[in-house]
């Protein structure tokens, strides 16, 4: 999620809090004016303004945490139950991603008011025990809610890390306490009060440390559990080596330089406006005539070239064969003709160089496809390049089919959630399900740090479905 995506989406939830708190506001200046003061000059016991604005304002955090968490949130993860510890945390580290890290936490940040304002409100939860019973059964009550309407997962991390926000949050009600009762900053108060949120920065600077001395990234394929397999009946008909053997590493060459340079020189465009998004690039061009074109640039060093206005008739381009001398002349002149490449006529005026993949070859190598799509007239109204750069890094010792196979058998793979029709029982590993291993195969993907390291794709039939597999890291660790 981009900031402005962020920033639109936090605007629509705070907007009706601003309203709901507004209204409150409103309601204590008439209960002031038309009932308090009187109640004051009488000599009555009145409610004090500082606790009726502080009730406001948890009222209108308590709606803010609703919307979050509760409301609009569709019904798509009925019963659906995580009781795995740090798995959020495991998995971000996996992907080494601050999107899937993120979750954990706004998870953490929501309940951080909490703790600051319940002692605010009420001297019962100036003790620490109150206020932690009552965090842990607010975000119980969340939790269960979520998981019987589908609105979400019951997990256990959410509620450690809804406990941890609100723990945050008491203690730092307690430093500025501290602060205002003495009159000053007392170190000890200081560093108790700040001794988590130190603790959690200790933590993820050791981690980043941790992970920049590692050789290799990370595969988000690792999976953060192990299955039960004792009651689980795994066969297979494959003869399977237990040889040791190696395979290449390479690393993804990204080159973004000299593309917008290239295509504004050799197709006569010029630059109206670019947009950068966190290392994806969107730029707005135009040719001599004033037609608009806009380039996108990937982070990985792909682009791509489309007429603004423009779309393909796939069903009426006649002809279309006489384009492919054309069509051959102009990617050549542009020196992005790669060799060796299967060349392949589409609909719509469009044409295809693809390099299939060859990670066996212990040398650098390219991959993936160029794609031209060209108008009646033989101008061109998109270009494509996602062709990939593959240096040979090393070659690194492996995993022997029979050892994958070992750990199919003790339960170290994660289950794939293929297509979004497949539930989350049928991904669960359980007591007298069936699984035949039918094929093991050695492939290749990208890691965090852009290496392609090897990997065993492992087909199989699993309680009748013929279309399962896992993915194994094939690097011995």
């Amino acid at each position: 999620m981009g900031f402005d995506e962020f920033y639109n989406n936090l605007r629509s939830l705070i907007l009706p809090v601003i309203a709901i708190i507004g209204i409150e506001f409103v309601l204590i200046g008439l209960y002031y004016f038309l009932y308090g003061r009187n109640r004051q000059s009488e000599g009555k016991p009145r409610i004090h303004m500082k606790k009726l604005f502080l009730g406001a304002l948890f009222i209108g955090y308590v709606v803010f945490v609703l919307e979050l968490t509760i409301f609009g949130r569709g019904h798509s993860y009925l019963l659906q139950v995580n009781l795995h510890p740090f798995s959020s945390y495991m998995e971000a580290w996996h992907k080494y991603s601050l999107r899937d890290l993120q979750n954990c936490i706004f998870n953490i940040i929501m309940f951080i008011p909490m703790g600051i304002l319940l002692p605010l409100i009420s001297q019962k939860f100036k003790v620490f025990l109150w206020l932690l019973l009552v965090v842990v059964y607010s975000t119980l009550c969340i939790e269960t809610y979520q998981a019987i309407s589908g609105a979400g997962l019951f997990e256990l991390d959410d509620i450690m890390n809804n406990t941890l926000g609100g723990v945050l949050g008491y203690q730092l009600y307690r430093l500025v306490a501290s602060i205002v009762h003495n009159k000053k900053v007392r170190m000890k108060s200081l560093l108790g009060n700040l001794a988590i949120p130190l603790l959690m920065g200790l933590f993820f600077v050791g981690m980043n440390m941790v992970y920049s001395q590692q050789e290799f990234g990370n595969l988000a394929i690792n999976s953060y559990t192990k299955w039960n397999m004792t009651d689980v009946h795994v066969t297979t008909s494959l003869q399977l080596s237990s040889a040791p053997t190696i395979a290449p590493v390479y690393k993804r060459i990204i080159n973004r330089d000299g593309a917008q340079a290239l295509l504004q020189q050799k197709l006569g465009l010029s630059e109206l406006k670019v947009k950068d998004d966190h290392g994806d690039r969107e730029v707005l061009l135009k040719d001599k005539s004033g037609t608009q074109y806009t380039l996108y640039q990937s982070k990985e060093g792909n682009w791509w070239l489309t007429e603004s206005k423009y779309s393909p008739e796939r069903n009426s381009f006649a002809d279309q064969e006489r384009m492919v001398p054309k069509a051959k002349t102009i990617m050549a002149d542009l020196g992005l003709l790669p060799q060796d490449a299967d060349f392949t006529v589409l609909e719509g005026g469009e044409f295809q160089w693809s390099l299939p993949d060859k990670a066996e070859l212990d040398e650098n190598y390219w991959t993936g496809e160029l794609l031209l799509g060209l108008k009646q007239d033989g101008s061109i109204y998109e270009i494509g390049n996602f062709l990939q750069e593959n240096q040979f890094l090393k070659e690194v010792d492996i995993l022997s089919p029979a050892e994958v196979y070992e750990r199919i058998k003790n339960g170290e793979f994660p289950q794939i959630k293929r297509n979004a029709i497949l539930k989350s029982d049928q991904l669960r590993i359980k007591k007298g399900d069936q699984l035949d291993i039918t094929g093991i195969e050695l492939t290749f993907i990208y890691d965090t740090k852009n290496f392609y390291q090897p990997i065993y794709r492992v087909y199989g039939v699993f309680n009748e479905d013929s279309n399962w597999f896992t993915l194994i890291q094939a690097r011995r660790s």
